[in-house]
């Protein structure tokens, strides 16, 4: 076994209390923020940029969870916020609604957390997200692992205003400057010799360990990163981003995307064509949409099979005449020429299935849910998971070694777990003793 090893850190004191609050944004104003420093999460949500990938995280947790929550509101610019004090005040109750501060010359200045894109006003099944409401007994459980924090004032009695939909993030630590919380990172892409690979993250950051090379985009991306890829041939990577968008970097070749046609459900996998010469996207809602020499297979919503719950990956057959399906019940669909060797449907999951990737001769799958256990089928071996290890962070994907004899799981923190021939690379972030286990900056 192999373990890394750093110096401790002092012990993780969470940020997650009633009377923490958001930080401002070095450099900017309340609800004037430039659009550099916002990232859009959702059609109806821009959020600060080191808020937003943590916001896009917990709200396909929810999604892979069966539980319905979306976005009213998360950045207001000052407009808005004196629109809304506005009304509160005409509605007889102006604490309702957080301050507007006026200069000497009479200009309004703001002083709401959403003006610094650090809360979000939520929404569950039935609309506004009330207290008891299977979404608000879902973030009470699941917000505070990604730096989402109640505060005491929107909390029930906390306030002539209560707000079950108010959530916060300080996820830096917050005002009490306690630990910070990491949850950004987005996938691992292995190099094509094994010998490396790139963590990304939501803003899609690439952090390069071993013999990968990859750099990131020049300039800020205007949506989150929720997907991306290598192509099975030459060099660099594909983005991506929320919109629907794919972003070519290194060599990658582009062959179109969905920016000019945002999909109505979000995008949550990506699979590059065999010879490199396209790629598809696999919408959550079970729809497969290609791109370039990427044919069409079918899908569950052209077959007409009904998903129990989301779809959460999309890999593709070696000689790219096919693709599987992996749902985050565990269900796999398989299309074109791709076998069906088995799913986890009929296992009780303590997590759901987040992603999917196949052996290099397409005769086996693996499944990895996000409390880090590993499902395989056909000749994928079973080389471990995470076992009794508890996760800071939810597992987000899994990418075998080229020979199939091993394979990486990465969590949202950027831990990285190798299995049977996958090799460590790079510098430990934090030690812990716990064997092949490694926390990558």
């Amino acid at each position: 076994m192999r373990v890394a090893s750093a110096p401790e850190r002092a012990p993780f004191i969470s940020p997650i209390l009633p009377f923490n609050r958001p930080t401002a944004v070095a450099g900017d104003t309340n609800g004037r923020m430039p659009v550099r420093d916002l990232v859009g999460v959702a059609p109806n949500c821009l959020a600060a940029r080191a808020a937003g990938p943590s916001l896009g995280l917990l709200l396909a947790t929810a999604r892979e969870e069966g539980v319905v929550l979306s976005t009213d509101q998360c950045y207001r610019p000052l407009s808005d916020q004196v629109t809304v004090k506005q009304n509160w005040t005409a509605a007889g109750n102006s604490s309702c609604a957080a301050t507007v501060l006026t200069t000497a010359s009479g200009a309004p200045v703001g002083t709401s957390m959403h003006g610094w894109g650090k809360a979000a006003d939520l929404s569950g099944a039935s609309g506004t997200l009330t207290f008891g409401s299977p979404a608000y007994r879902f973030l009470t459980a699941q917000a505070g692992r990604f730096g989402w924090n109640h505060p005491a004032w929107a909390q029930p009695g906390g306030s002539t205003c209560p707000e079950a939909w108010h959530w916060e993030w300080v996820g830096d630590g917050g005002r009490q400057h306690d630990s910070p919380i990491r949850a950004d990172v987005l996938t691992l892409l292995p190099t094509s010799d094994g010998l490396g690979y790139s963590i990304v993250t939501g803003l899609g950051a690439i952090r390069p360990h071993g013999d990968a090379g990859d750099t990131g985009p020049l300039a800020p991306l205007a949506w989150l990163v929720v997907a991306a890829a290598r192509p099975p041939v030459g060099g660099g990577y594909w983005l991506v981003d929320a919109g629907g968008s794919v972003h070519a970097f290194g060599g990658a070749p582009y062959f179109g995307s969905m920016g000019t046609h945002p999909p109505a459900h979000p995008i949550v996998g990506m699979a590059p064509s065999a010879n490199g010469a396209g790629y598809w996207l696999a919408a959550s809602n079970g729809q497969v949409f290609g791109f370039g020499g990427a044919g069409s297979y079918s899908s569950p919503v052209e077959s007409g099979r009904s998903l129990g719950r989301p779809l959460v990956a999309i890999a593709a057959t070696p000689d790219g005449r096919g693709y599987w399906l992996a749902a985050a019940d565990g269900k796999v669909f398989a299309y074109g020429d791709a076998a069906f060797y088995g799913d986890a449907s009929g296992r009780s999951l303590r997590a759901p299935i987040v992603s999917m990737t196949a052996t290099p001769d397409g005769r086996g799958y693996w499944l990895a849910g996000a409390g880090g256990k590993v499902f395989a089928y056909g000749d994928a071996p079973y080389l471990g998971s995470t076992g009794r290890i508890v996760l800071r962070q939810p597992v987000m994907a899994i990418a075998p070694t080229r020979d199939a004899g091993g394979y990486w799981l990465v969590a949202a923190d950027g831990s990285v777990f190798a299995f049977g021939d996958a090799a460590l690379y790079g510098a430990a972030r934090r030690a812990r003793t716990v064997a092949r286990q490694m926390w990558l900056q």
